[in-house]
């Protein structure tokens, strides 16, 4: 029997079918394995965004609510007037005005120096009103339920809408002639539309107020 012998081109044919077949099976597994990558990708990203805003959440309800001005730059002059208070607290809690004492509303910070007025927790501004007694007040919604008035201040940085963080700048403190023209302004705080204590708000959380 006589032997035969394989044509010339056989094998280079058969050897470039077996690279075809391998680079097309390398092609198609990475295709795979991107998608796979996409689809991971996407799911990490939904997780990590879940995760920051879960974050963000927690930590706004765990700030504390801090005082409207700098440390030392005024100080309280007329208290928040309560009638279950002790009389000399009672006293010291009314505002002198054309012959007539006034319940204090708020907390009046006074100054013989300019100081800023500042926003004492995350918010929106929903007005700024004109007020007869203090001039400009800016009012500020933390939730539903809470919301904050300040009350004499000029120089305003803000504008309705706006969106501020805890500790913002909202103006500056004006000469107030029911202070003998210091510096000051009146910080009230409505919680459910009534009025609460300021200086019991302040150091409190958000969340207590719920």
């Amino acid at each position: 029997m006589k032997k035969r012998k394989l044509k010339g081109f056989v094998l280079p044919t058969i050897y470039l079918l077996i690279t075809i077949s391998i680079f097309t099976g390398i092609v198609l597994l990475g295709s795979g394995l991107t998608l796979s990558d996409k689809d991971y990708n996407y799911s990490t990203g939904v997780i990590q965004d879940t995760i920051e805003s879960v974050v963000v959440e927690d930590t706004i309800a765990s700030s504390k609510i801090k005082a409207p001005i700098e440390e030392g730059k005024a100080e309280i002059s007329v208290h928040f007037y309560s009638k279950d208070a002790e009389d000399d607290r009672q006293q010291s809690s009314l505002i002198y005005y054309e012959n007539t004492y006034l319940p204090n509303t708020g907390v009046l910070y006074t100054s013989t120096e300019t100081f800023n007025v500042l926003s004492a927790f995350s918010g929106k501004v929903i007005d700024i009103l004109d007020d007869e007694f203090f001039g400009k007040c800016v009012v500020i919604e933390h939730t539903a339920n809470l919301k904050s008035y300040y009350y004499g201040v000029e120089e305003i940085e803000v504008a309705v809408g706006d969106e501020l963080t805890s500790g913002a700048v909202i103006g500056v403190s004006k000469n107030n002639e029911i202070m003998n023209n210091k510096k000051s302004f009146l910080f009230e705080v409505y919680h459910n539309n009534e009025l609460i204590n300021p200086e019991t708000f302040i150091g409190t959380k958000v969340t207590d107020y719920n």
